[in-house]
């Protein structure tokens, strides 16, 4: 045999070898099994898992007729949370409302230690 048959049948023998490997490495991976649930990710690459509380539909939803009104009453908006500021008050960013808007802030000397 020359040195490119014996190189050549080297060569094959390590890529059977690689091949024989890599096909027990793939088996021992989880989804990868023939036949398994597929594994499905959102976005940010987290696995999704199927709710089971939600509910499979059964049937489309019902098709809306103009000027038919619809069988429920729509639901009235959440309430606003706190109370609405007027909108006519003069706003001063930085200024407690206990203060008088229209004086100017007091400024301290940039001594963290001064009163």
């Amino acid at each position: 045999m020359g040195f490119l048959d014996k190189a050549k049948k080297m060569a094959e023998q390590a890529q059977a070898k690689l091949d024989e490997v890599q096909g027990q490495f793939n088996a021992g991976q989880p989804g990868h099994q023939a036949g398994g649930p597929v594994t499905e990710y959102d976005k940010h690459g987290r696995p999704l898992t199927p709710d089971p509380a939600a509910p499979v539909p059964t049937a489309p939803p019902a098709a809306t007729t103009p000027g038919v009104p619809p069988t429920e009453p729509p639901q009235p908006p959440p309430p606003a949370a706190g109370p609405t500021p007027d909108p006519s008050a003069p706003v001063t960013p930085g200024t407690p409302p206990s203060e008088d808007p229209n004086r100017a802030p007091k400024l301290s000397s940039g001594d963290p230690l001064a009163g």
